[in-house]
């Protein structure tokens, strides 16, 4: 989905949130209006009826003309602004009425609407901290300033009354904000499943026709590289080539039909050294020192030997890719008390961008001007295949950590 329309989905939300928010507004001050000052006085009291205070009916000339000034901002796409105007005007209309009524008056302190708490619990519909709590700021505030003017503590019912209502509300937005982030989390996961499906399906109809050729094609190579001795330098970069193609169909190839993991119990020592043997090459040609420092202590594990192998291989080849200048690649496994042992891979690299973090793993992600985007990808599955987990810490310019937790039992 591009920014455009996600732009235009949040922006028509917010405009539907805002006016079930004023309506709200709107209905109850006016139903509270006609029963406290008018139905009450006549049925209950015998008295005769009619709005009091300072302002009162000038509160509804004001409140209705906020009506085409919310118009005019929600038409320049000022749709956040509104509500902090109602806010802002209802609160000061109210404060500065208290303060001119009881100023000076020795009767009981009485005031506030059901509009007032209206406001304070409608405020979690937008799903937003910063104005859940200028509601709440706002709201204690207005009592506050009325209490100090008019030397009156009858303020702290009212004030004890919203902070009560306000943590219910707050409740209540920590709610929609946590359905909200399930929603979008199952959301994104089966995108990821529905991108996981496709690959699995090209992976499935063309890997195998794939790597047939390519077999073929490599075992011509090296006959023509043993015949014309002369262009050894072509040959070896036709190879490399088709060796390079060759390992892309091989991370389709985990990605696609699902196969049983064949577990076994292994040294997952022997395993690195095997991986850094046929690394190490590559990591010299690249003035990269290679070096290992493997727990002793650790048991043997029960692990899928081959896919280890790829998923350490992968994040070698990452660590070396990110190291042009050269630099020392570390690899460390350590024994955890319990049931799991790490892996980790230290490079000192040009690190990751803090933005391209939560990216890593996304299908065909890749920062690489050759790169495919699979390598972590399939390193990922394997490691969950092995109920482990896999965590990446980077520093811009620093380098990167990979630290890949397995259980030693499966």
């Amino acid at each position: 989905m591009n920014k455009e329309k996600l732009d235009s989905m949040l922006q028509h939300e917010e405009r539907r949130a805002l006016l079930a928010y004023l309506l709200s507004f709107y209905i109850t001050l006016a139903l509270y209006d006609v029963f406290y000052y008018y139905l009450y006085p006549i049925f209950i009291l015998k008295t005769e009826p009619g709005l009091i205070g300072p302002f009162s009916y000038w509160n509804y000339v004001i409140f209705i003309s906020l009506v085409p000034i919310s118009y005019l901002l929600a038409k320049r796409n000022k749709l956040h602004a509104i509500k902090y105007l109602y806010i802002l005007v209802y609160m000061g209309m109210t404060a500065l009425g208290d303060m001119i009524m009881f100023s000076g008056e020795s009767g009981e302190y009485q005031s506030g609407n059901v509009a007032e708490l209206t406001l304070l619990l409608f405020s979690p519909i937008f799903v937003n901290n910063r104005f859940y709590w200028t509601v709440t700021a706002v709201s204690l505030l207005r009592y506050l300033t009325v209490g100090i003017v008019i030397e009156s503590a009858a303020v702290v019912i009212p004030m004890a009354i919203i902070s009560i209502l306000s943590v219910i509300a707050y409740i209540f937005m920590k709610r929609f904000s946590s359905y909200i982030f399930a929603l979008t989390s199952i959301h994104e996961k089966m995108r990821h499943k529905e991108k996981l499906a496709f690959i699995g399906q090209m992976a499935a109809s063309i890997g195998h026709e794939i790597k047939n050729p390519l077999a073929s094609l490599k075992g011509f190579t090296q006959l023509q590289k043993e015949k014309y001795e002369d262009d050894q330098q072509y040959f070896s970069i036709m190879e490399q080539e088709i060796d390079r193609i060759n390992s892309i169909v091989n991370d389709l190839l985990v990605l696609g039909k699902p196969r049983a993991v064949q577990f076994q119990r292994k040294n997952i020592n022997d395993i690195l050294t095997y991986v850094i043997s046929i690394t190490e090459q590559l990591a010299r040609q690249k003035g990269i020192t290679l070096t290992a420092d493997l727990d002793e202590n650790i048991p043997p594990v029960v692990c899928d030997e081959n896919q280890l192998k790829q998923a350490f291989i992968n994040l070698i080849k990452n660590g070396v890719d990110s190291m042009s200048d050269g630099g020392l690649l570390k690899v460390y496994s350590h024994y955890h008390t319990g049931n799991t042992l790490s892996v980790s891979f230290v490079d000192q690299g040009c690190g990751i961008e803090p933005s391209n973090m939560e990216r890593l793993f996304a299908p065909f992600y890749t920062t690489k001007i050759d790169g495919t985007g699979l390598g972590l990808m399939v390193t990922k599955k394997i490691v969950e295949d092995h109920q482990g987990q896999i965590k990446v810490d980077s520093e811009l310019n620093k380098g990167t950590k990979v630290d890949m937790i397995l259980p030693i039992e499966q």
